[in-house]
């Protein structure tokens, strides 16, 4: 497939609400491109193209080294099409979590690039991990300025109308005020907690719940998620989710400012290339622990991911090979075994039943919890120390 008789589609990168996003080659230059196509069942909505138009205009004001560069925009027919840098990398999202000394350096650079994009006048209003591309030598490229809003232009959603993704929406979009740069600094702020911590620092599976605690809960103390994460990133982090915008960083400047410290502990990089990297052997390390950590207190999930995050980093190194090693062996230690240890576990169950039967909940519940502690893989005690707490309570 042809696109305006210069680029040829390769294959389908991935789709959001508005577009599909395909990988081109541009034959007239001999270059890769990422071409933005409107969805067909847009095409014909005025409303939906201008701000797909829109976002192209907005994007071709930006020109800097971490965020994603728009070519051109083109209209067959009644199809629009926004044709980008292609970025060969991989999104935060699939490296999460990370560890300080990974992230730092990432930081500083989208903190770089939202502060040239808010000097260009221009807010994201959309920051999340999915919209930071890593590439392998660790520059990072800020994409999709799909809901981008221009400061001091007339307002282009409807009122109250919440644009933007709600794990990371800043208060005072909730509750309908203009977006402004410390909008952008709260999204981050929750994007630098979650990329530490391997969770959100606000969750629920209600959406209404979800933006209560935008608007009234703390979070979770990240030094007790991340016990080696510096005093001062922890701070840092906590400012930029401030409820009220004037307790955050006036700007992204200040912010980078404040992170300036823990920068410069970093060791300089000794393998590869890129600034502010670490040994390698340091890091296998720093995986090894947290894994280890992890699979002990029953959280293989997370462990997993930060395998997942390993194998990207090490691949075709040597090291992937062991620390996979180290995983498996981990996991073993903490599965359930046969024998003794398994009639062990059908035991604690049978009498956690048994107690339940005869309306012991109470009991019945802190013998699951304690089972929970012995076997802090086995779901089933998990999962019966709340129901009879639940219950106990009602």
């Amino acid at each position: 497939m042809m696109v305006g008789n210069q680029y040829k589609i390769v294959s389908e990168l991935g789709s959001g609400g508005m577009g599909i996003v395909y990988q081109a080659v541009d034959i007239v230059l001999e270059r890769e491109v990422a071409i933005k196509k409107l969805r067909s069942e847009f095409s014909r909505t005025p409303d939906v193209a201008k701000r797909f138009l829109r976002e192209a205009k907005i994007q071709a004001r930006l020109n800097h080294q971490n965020i994603t560069h728009l070519f051109t925009c083109l209209q067959e027919g009644e199809v629009f099409y926004i044709v980008m840098e292609f970025v060969a990398g991989t999104p935060l999202n699939k490296l999460i979590p990370l560890p300080y000394q990974r992230l730092l350096p990432l930081a500083m650079q989208i903190l770089d690039s939202l502060e040239y994009a808010h000097g260009m006048g221009v807010l994201h209003r959309d920051i999340k991990p999915d919209n930071v591309m890593v590439t392998p030598n660790g520059t990072v490229k800020i994409m999709d300025f799909g809901i981008a809003h221009v400061l001091g232009s007339t307002r282009h959603t409807r009122e109250k109308v919440i644009m933007g993704t709600l794990e990371y929406i800043s208060p005072e979009r909730i509750t309908g005020k203009d977006p402004e740069r410390s909008s952008d600094i709260y999204s981050l702020g929750a994007v630098l907690f979650e990329a530490l911590a391997g969770r959100l620092p606000f969750e629920s599976q209600s959406e209404f719940e979800l933006l209560r605690k935008h608007l009234e809960a703390p979070p979770p103390k990240l030094r007790s998620l991340v016990p080696d994460c510096p005093e001062a990133l922890e701070a840092v982090i906590d400012k930029a989710l401030a409820k009220n915008p004037a307790d955050r960083f006036a700007n992204c400047r200040e912010m980078a400012d404040a992170l300036a410290g823990e920068v410069a502990k970093l060791p300089a990089r000794r393998s590869g290339t890129g600034p502010h990297s670490i040994n390698i052997g340091e890091e296998l390390e720093r995986c090894r622990s947290r894994i280890s950590a992890l699979v002990k207190s029953g959280d293989t999930e997370l462990a997993e991911r930060v395998l997942d995050s390993a194998r990207i980093d090490y691949a075709g190194r040597p090291e992937l090979t062991e620390l996979q090693a180290f995983v498996a062996q981990k996991r073993r230690r903490a599965e359930p075994g046969s024998g003794d240890q398994r009639r062990r576990i059908a035991e604690i169950l049978e009498q956690v039943a048994s107690l339940h039967s005869k309306g012991h909940v109470k009991a019945a519940g802190e013998l699951a919890l304690r089972a929970r502690g012995e076997f802090p893989n086995v779901r089933a005690f998990q999962i019966a120390a709340i129901c009879c707490k639940a219950q106990s309570v009602n």
